[in-house]
């Protein structure tokens, strides 16, 4: 065996009693814990911290993106979801991309010619994070906007220091940064990359920013900011329209749920990577994970095949209930996870490595992937549900084709636990580095592309249709221990989320690992047709999952390379009843308490 230099990074955990803010980026978490401090709630820090992180993060996320958060509220004893899903225009239709042969990365989806659901005009969705933000904010906040939103604008108007995550990006996003002038006119000093130690300034976004806060969301869905998108985006060839803006409602709806070693684990109902990541803890929920030991062979072997099921049934069933009928109560079901759990082999791996073909197209076929018998009543997703028209015939044929590629430089996700032990977990994005491209002149607005979420082919579940909303990645959880607040978390990194918010969820809960320590700990990932290792995954463990029949690839993993999504989170000690946070360690993000 080869002996080679290893790099080792760790962070502290962070130990605090009145509150906690973990988020991908210092100024973010800062900005949250002074709102924290000035005596504002768990809500109040997750707007102040998310404002900051469309200004700066603007390869994570924008204004113009999307996202979703979970807010537990603890003198009600009760919990709820913000959804603020991007939608597809109204003009979208199926067959309005040229479908190309080829399939992008190693999950089948077709490409699209010109990339033009990714980079781009014709990329870009219904905006949906000021209406996100700000609806929580009025249901359950208690600063005033204005206050809340002040770092945001000052970091927007002043400028903030360019690290060497940011000044990296945009410098390996020049071929298409120099592609959009406007976009290049916010990121670029003279036509080049901005350096370590410079300042970004975003005065046209600041303004934008002090009309939402004066105003609320009608600042950004109506008026002039609205007028001055459309006029851009259809100037173009676009199709966001102003009746898009006005008619787009973010949502407050009732979390979903499972059962988990007798824990309650909370996500979004919306379609997204939470359902996915819940449905794995349900089959995992029949099994001994903590015997055979932490990132042991039989332990991951288990995870592995569990995540496997749970992907297939996402790639069958998943898409927008208000367009196609989706068993979400059924995959949901204890009885369903017990059924499928039944069903996994316990000492080899089920299809994996079988020729170039993804695991999950074999398993949907299989006769136990059928979660209709347990879907005992019909699940309602939106309170104030919109009336929606259209033909479903095209969607009934089930296509098992993924929901988009995976895209690991970009989102953002933020976590609060306050003194009165409110807690909120929230994760938003651009959807790609820079989303769109596309920015909106004296505005500061840069556009999310979040059109490459649909499938681009017509007649599959996850298809394109008008103000459609399309099957997304994004996985924030929380976790609730005999009704109370236990754990925020949540992760930056497209497909690749939903299995690391899944291990963190089973590195506190069956290996009783700290915070910090779950975060850190190595992980793999099965959301391809390969499980990824993350290089400090002992040998033996590797070589033991491949004797299990497992195809087991290396994923580099340091300081510019992402092969795994980057988790923040916040767990409550259920002894002494203290706030410990932790972050990725190899980024920027940070936990911040008092």
């Amino acid at each position: 065996m080869a002996l080679r230099s290893r790099l080792h990074v760790s962070k502290d955990e962070v130990v605090a009693d009145n509150g906690i803010v973990a988020a991908s980026h210092p100024l973010s978490s800062e900005a949250g814990l002074e709102m924290l401090k000035q005596g504002g709630n768990a809500v109040d820090a997750a707007v102040a911290t998310g404002f900051v992180g469309c200004v700066v993060e603007p390869m994570m996320t924008c204004i113009a993106g999307c996202g979703f958060m979970l807010i537990h509220l603890a003198q009600e004893g009760r919990s709820v979801a913000i959804e603020f899903s991007p939608r597809a225009p109204k003009a979208a239709t199926p067959d309005m991309y040229r479908v190309e042969e080829s399939a992008i990365e190693d999950i089948g989806i077709q490409s699209v010619r010109f990339s033009e659901n990714i980079y781009g005009y014709k990329s870009i969705s219904v905006p949906g994070t000021v209406a996100g933000f700000c609806l929580a904010h009025d249901r359950y906040g208690s600063l005033p906007l204005e206050q809340v939103m002040e770092p945001a604008i000052h970091l927007a108007e002043e400028g903030f220091e360019v690290d060497w995550y940011t000044a990296v990006t945009i410098a390996t996003e020049m071929d298409l940064v120099v592609r959009f002038p406007e976009l290049a006119s916010i990121l670029l000093t003279k036509g080049f990359p901005p350096k370590i130690g410079d300042t970004l300034v975003q005065r046209d976004l600041g303004q934008t920013l002090r009309a939402i806060a004066r105003k609320g969301p009608d600042a950004f869905y109506r008026g002039e900011i609205a007028a001055a998108m459309v006029e851009e985006v259809q100037s173009r060839g676009g199709l966001l329209t102003r009746d898009d803006l006005e008619s787009y409602q973010a949502l407050d709806v009732e979390p979903v749920g499972v059962s988990y070693r007798g824990y309650r684990v909370l996500g979004v109902p919306a379609p997204n990577g939470g359902t996915t990541a819940l449905e794995t803890l349900s089959v995992l929920n029949n099994m001994d994970i903590a015997a055979p030991g932490h990132n042991s062979v039989e332990a991951l072997h288990l995870f592995i095949e569990g995540t496997r099921h749970a992907f297939a049934d996402r790639y069958r069933f998943l898409g927008d209930p208000d367009y196609v009928s989706t068993p979400l109560r059924g995959l949901l079901s204890p009885e369903y996870g017990a059924s499928l759990a039944r069903n996994l082999d316990r000492e080899r791996a089920g299809l994996e490595g079988e020729g170039e073909t993804p695991p999950w197209l074999a398993y949907a076929e299989n006769a136990i992937h059928d979660p209709w018998p347990f879907d005992r009543a019909p699940f309602d997703v939106t309170q104030d549900r919109q009336d929606r028209s259209f033909d479903d015939s095209a969607v009934q044929e089930k296509r098992y084709i993924p929901s988009g590629p995976s895209h690991p430089s970009s989102t953002t996700h933020l976590g609060v636990i306050d003194k009165d032990r409110n807690m909120v977990s929230c994760t938003h994005t651009a959807v790609n580095a820079f989303g769109s491209r596309v920015a909106c002149p004296g505005t500061g607005v840069i556009f999310a592309d979040g059109m490459l979420w649909f499938n681009p082919s017509p007649g599959r579940a996850n298809s394109i249709a008008g103000f459609k909303r399309p099957l997304v990645n994004m996985s924030p959880l929380m976790v609730l221990r005999e009704g109370k607040p236990f754990m925020s978390i949540g992760a930056p990194g497209g497909r690749k989320i939903i299995n690391a918010v899944t291990q963190v969820v089973m590195n506190v809960v069956d290996h009783k690992l700290g915070m910090q320590e779950a975060i850190a700990a190595p992980r793999v990932d099965a959301s391809g047709k390969d499980t990824v290792y993350h290089p400090d995954l002992e040998e033996e463990v590797v070589e033991g999952l491949r004797a299990r029949g497992h195809r087991m690839v290396l994923g580099p993993e340091d300081y510019e390379r992402h092969s795994f999504a980057r988790p923040t989170g916040i767990l409550v000690n259920a002894e002494t009843g203290r706030l410990h946070g932790g972050a990725d360690v190899l980024r920027r993000a940070e936990a911040w308490g008092y």
